[in-house]
């Protein structure tokens, strides 16, 4: 089976115009009709209907189950490409949240300098959300992810480094302040800033918001940690943040949680399960798994 027969084909079932495809892959337009013959011909189905009449065509059932299967060839093969860029140019891709980019990269950075690898790394920043999609599309080569459970995903590996747990964070002009610990239950008046959907915070909040039900008042959402914080420290409302998120510079209390049951911000090491690494980039990833999290 030729791939630039599935090429055409995919343009074609996308576009239903053998002269537009023609004309955007710069062939010939009988180029594309003997493509489709030859498909045609292997699989011994129809793949599309001719409507002579109306100058159009109508891709079959057996055409579209086949573009399906050509359209995940076709990104595996872009992917495929990208690692393969990277891995002869020595580069490697590694995926960070800000929460957890910000706490641990400045740490890991040492050891990687020490063994002459920094400039070998790109990070890209991200949502851990967004992350694993990344991941999937071969975008980043691996990432440090957080989850609130053991992450399962198709074509991905994933290494539990640690677990951390969820702090209510106020200012420290406010009442809560000057608690021990807090039940999510006792919080029904409160006024929260929260991160968004691109956070597994705003799963965990919705599971503890659940466990006890009442519906949390919730002033904003963002994806930026500095306009979070700011906001805690103006008083604007309460935050839920990993403990990982604030440092000794922030001017912000971080409270535990007493519930009996609560979720916990798992950080995993996740890469693409056939990801083929250079010795430099085993470095960067024994870095990355062996540091003390």
């Amino acid at each position: 089976m030729n791939l630039k027969d599935l090429e055409y084909f995919h343009h074609l079932v996308k576009l239903t115009s053998f002269t537009k495809v023609a004309q955007l892959l710069h062939v010939s337009q009988p180029t594309i009709t003997y493509a489709v013959k030859r498909l045609e011909e292997e699989l011994q189905t129809q793949l599309i209907i001719r409507d002579q009449t109306h100058h159009a065509i109508q891709i079959t059932e057996s055409g579209k189950l086949l573009d399906a299967h050509i359209a995940v060839v076709l990104n595996e093969l872009k992917t495929a490409r990208v690692k393969i860029h990277r891995l002869q140019n020595q580069k490697i891709v590694l995926g960070m949240p800000p929460i957890i980019g910000n706490h641990y990269f400045p740490k890991i950075s040492v050891d990687l300098l020490q063994k002459k690898v920094m400039d070998q790394v790109t990070i890209v920043s991200g949502g851990s959300q967004d992350m694993l999609q990344l991941l999937k599309d071969g975008r980043v080569d691996m990432a440090l992810v957080g989850s609130l459970n053991k992450i399962v995903h198709a074509h991905l590996v994933a290494k539990v480094l640690t677990s951390k747990p969820f702090m209510i964070v106020v200012s420290p002009r406010h009442p809560l302040a000057q608690k021990q610990s807090v039940s999510f239950a006792e919080l029904t008046e409160e006024n929260f800033v929260l991160f968004n959907e691109h956070y597994v915070h705003a799963v965990a909040f919705e599971q503890l918001s659940d466990q006890v039900s009442f519906q949390p008042k919730i002033l904003y959402k963002t994806d930026d940690l500095n306009i979070l914080k700011g906001m805690l420290k103006e008083q604007i409302g309460i935050g839920f943040l990993t403990e990982i998120a604030l440092d000794q510079t922030d001017d912000l209390v971080a409270i535990p949680l007493s519930d009996s049951v609560q979720p916990r911000f798992y950080i995993s090491l996740v890469q693409s399960e056939n990801i083929l690494l250079t010795s430099i980039q085993e470095k960067i990833a024994t870095t990355v798994e062996t540091f003390a999290f």
